[in-house]
């Protein structure tokens, strides 16, 4: 399971879950009302924090994240 946490632009911190890799990545795929900008806070990947950063960088880092993971 992944969970992603930001703050919205009202400085509001929001989480999401996510079951699988695909479920992120699809929701990535089509995320048009957060801009690259925003920062995430943390994503964890069954517990494990994996990441903090730009959003506009997280789908280039999934990608290399989840290649290690399967080979």
């Amino acid at each position: 399971m992944f969970r992603l946490t930001y703050k919205d632009s009202y400085q509001v911190e929001r989480v999401q879950e996510y079951e699988d890799y695909e479920a992120l990545m699809l929701s990535l795929s089509g995320c048009v009302t957060l801009p690259d900008t925003t920062h995430i806070t943390s994503l964890t990947h069954d517990g494990v924090e994996i990441y903090q950063g730009l959003l506009g960088d997280l789908y280039r880092f999934l990608r290399t994240y989840h290649e290690t993971k399967i080979n």
